[in-house]
């Protein structure tokens, strides 16, 4: 199982490189650029279509994953898989066969959510049409059965938690990327972290999901990282934010007779530094009277160049956060007990308050 995550994604991290570059010199030469403008950092025209490259190996990855997974399921191992490869996979590939339908959803989900982030790239839109798309997108997913079930009876409290839940995750990414590598870091390490709690908890169908995904910031990253050669545009801050989304809803957080926070705890934990800033930045414009989707510079990103940091060690900072805060959720699948949930629920709170604490003492 090793063996075959590793080359998973050693083919996405290479095929992502790959098509990074050729992307790259495409937009220079098609003139789809990002020009400098009064809310932008940058100071020259950056190529868009990182998102290109990002979803086009995971929907590739993905797409040859399950490729393989019928192939081996229909008629036993091919040629050109080992031996050892297959005696690891081939007890899991009926329940994997059994998941396809869901992936299925999950990526032309993704390509509706690539596709608006491509136009808004070219074009740009309005909120209102993009939030229209989104709910659409969501609801829809909702509707064949990808939806939250902890501990909910009702199946329209899980479509509309379902709902708001993609669509807000979808758009903290989205507002996050405002920084040369900020947004896809944050995705990578949110990915990382995800990964290592669906290993531990035995969830192979999202583990087997976030490999390219992860393979696919890796090979990218290295051509986003300030100074950037390459924006990956809305196309790609939606569909992370989005893939995020769903896959956090596919995910069983917990499963036993006694009550617990873990189901709640561990996707707020994972996810706690893009829906501080997205919440933090909406109640900024919401006070001052404007639109949470008006464009500025208000972010947590910004807020910490305001003060002193650079931008580079903004993003850095912002990415040790999330890192740190989502250590807590790996440790959350190991305590037993209310008492430890708690606690490292608190521990998150505590970090989260310290940097509001550290926000308004420099400016008082």
């Amino acid at each position: 199982m090793w063996t075959a995550g590793i080359l998973l994604m050693a083919a996405a991290f290479v095929l992502a490189c790959c098509l990074t570059l050729v992307v790259r010199r495409l937009a220079g030469r098609f003139g789809f650029l990002d020009q400098p403008g009064e809310r932008k950092a940058h100071v020259r025209a950056v190529p868009y279509g990182g998102g290109i490259a990002i979803f086009l190996t995971v929907a590739v990855s993905l797409s040859a994953a399950a490729a393989a997974v019928l192939v081996c399921h229909a008629y036993g191992r091919p040629f050109w898989v080992p031996e050892g490869v297959f005696a690891a996979v081939a007890p899991h590939l009926p329940g994997a066969v059994g998941k396809l339908p869901q992936l299925g959803a999950v990526l032309v989900g993704g390509l509706v959510i690539f596709l608006l982030g491509l136009i808004d790239d070219h074009k740009r839109l309005s909120a209102t049409p993009k939030l229209l798309v989104q709910l659409a997108v969501a609801i829809g997913l909702a509707a064949v059965g990808i939806r939250v079930t902890v501990f909910l009876q009702s199946e329209l409290l899980g479509a509309v938690l379902t709902v708001l839940w993609i669509v807000g995750v979808t758009n903290a990414f989205n507002f996050m990327d405002n920084m040369d590598g900020l947004s896809a870091g944050v995705a990578l390490i949110v990915a990382v972290i995800f990964l290592v709690v669906a290993v531990q908890s035995g969830q192979l169908f999202i583990a087997a999901a976030l490999i390219p995904f992860v393979g696919a910031l890796v090979g990218f990253l290295p051509f986003n990282y300030p100074p950037a050669s390459i924006f990956m545009g809305d196309a790609g801050s939606l569909f992370v934010g989005y893939f995020l989304a769903v896959l956090s809803v596919l995910f069983t957080f917990y499963s036993g007779p006694t009550a617990s926070f873990r189901p709640f705890a561990l996707p707020l934990i994972i996810f706690a530094v893009p829906i501080y800033d997205a919440v933090s930045v909406t109640l900024i414009r919401l006070r001052e009277g404007r639109s949470p989707f008006s464009g500025d510079r208000r972010h947590l990103s910004h807020r910490l160049v305001e003060l002193g940091l650079t931008e580079r060690l903004a993003v850095a900072a912002i990415h040790l956060l999330t890192f740190g805060i989502g250590l807590a959720a790996v440790l959350l699948t190991l305590v037993h007990g209310r008492l430890g949930e708690v606690l490292l629920m608190l521990q998150t709170l505590v970090l989260l308050s310290l940097v509001v604490v550290i926000e308004r003492a420099i400016r008082s």
